[in-house]
């Protein structure tokens, strides 16, 4: 394949992050293009093309569906405009970047999830975390056994509410129920229960509480019991506070024979990145971030540093397109995340621990029968 074609649907703020990282990484070598990106708005389009020189500016995202020359499209809109946009990407053929969350309620989540599935292009979906480096030693160190095996987690997330009212760079959608279907839990935290499925195994059982304290249409505070199948126990915190200027996650995770504890945002190299490890009888360690990332980039064949993890994202959803492999994470991952967030809004509304196993009733996700 020569370069592959990327279109963008959106050109709102996620979509500056995604075309700053994809212009980084076209001016490394990896073979993409800018074909065509859509928006109604002319200034939108401006600023995008302004991070990445595309070809072509148009105002309809059939623009960009119907380009011969698209061959992946982005699709960076409000979580209420993914489902048609997303059916319109797989129909036209186009391998499709997919932002999260996927819908703003499940039904609709299963039903583009089980249509990308069963689609034959290349689908990946937003949950760029994976890719940070931090994230990948704890679960290497996990996986491994050398901490033996994993007992319980605390995993707190943390960001000011993103609406205008709080922040100017913001924009008001995400605290409207109908446009966002949730709020900090589905928006912001399905990012951390996409983590804890990846390193401890699919959810089982949740028992959840939320809270409305700013007086947004959604929820500001979710506090989440978890119970993963392999028996591991874990706490969720998120909230969207009005502390400008921040935003950080932390996630401790008690093994039988250590504890790792590590602190990241969303910058690769931000000021509030720590990773610390401790074993029995030992005094706890501190290891450099910066120590983990150059041997992860090492690993990964590449040398300069990036600025944002969707970066190693966008390599790996180009890698996948190029080689014609299913892409990682994917939609099978999107509809567990989404199922063990549907399944704590429900134990919210009834009071009782839910069932993801009953939530996703009984699907298939990345090969794995929920029955």
């Amino acid at each position: 394949m020569e370069d592959v074609g990327i279109g963008l649907i959106g050109c709102g703020n996620i979509a500056l992050i995604h075309t700053a990282s994809l212009a980084r990484i076209a001016a490394g070598g990896v073979p993409i293009r800018p074909v065509a990106a859509s928006d109604p708005s002319p200034e939108a389009r401006v600023r995008v093309a302004e991070n990445w020189a595309f070809e072509r500016l148009h105002a309809h995202s059939s623009d960009v569906l119907e380009d011969p020359e698209v061959d992946a499209v982005y699709v960076c809109t409000p979580t209420a405009l993914h489902r048609d946009l997303y059916l319109a990407a797989l129909g036209a053929g186009k391998h499709l970047y997919a932002e999260k969350p996927i819908a703003p309620d499940f039904p609709t989540v299963v039903e583009v999830c089980e249509a990308a599935m069963s689609a034959s292009v290349i689908s990946q979906v937003g949950f760029q975390q994976r890719f940070h480096a931090l994230l990948r030693e704890a679960r290497r160190l996990v996986l491994s056994g050398e901490l033996g095996p994993p007992m319980a987690y605390v995993y707190r997330d943390d960001e000011i509410f993103p609406t205008t009212d709080l922040n100017p760079y913001s924009s008001d959608w995400r605290s409207d129920a109908r446009q966002a279907g949730g709020g900090t839990l589905l928006e912001h935290t399905i990012h951390g229960i996409d983590i804890l499925a990846w390193i401890f195994g699919p959810v089982g059982t949740v028992a959840a509480a939320t809270r409305n304290l700013l007086g947004f249409g959604v929820e500001d505070t979710a506090a989440v019991l978890m119970e993963h199948e392999s028996g591991v126990t874990g706490t969720v915190v998120s909230v969207f506070h009005g502390v400008m200027g921040r935003e950080a996650s932390r996630l401790e995770i008690h093994c039988r024979d250590g504890v790792i504890e590590t602190t990241w945002g969303v910058l690769v190299e931000g000021p509030e990145l720590s990773f610390r490890l401790q074993r029995p009888g030992e005094l706890p360690v501190d290891i450099p971030p910066v120590d983990i990332l150059d041997t992860q980039l090492a690993d990964d064949g590449l040398g300069e540093r990036p600025w944002f993890w969707n970066e190693l994202a966008a390599r790996a959803f180009v890698e996948a397109v190029r080689s014609r492999r299913p892409a990682s994470p994917g939609f099978g991952d999107a509809l567990l995340a989404h199922a063990t967030v549907e399944a704590a809004y429900r134990s919210v509304s009834s009071g009782r621990p839910t069932s993801v196993v009953e939530v996703a009733a009984g699907r298939i996700w990345e090969g794995k029968e929920t029955r």
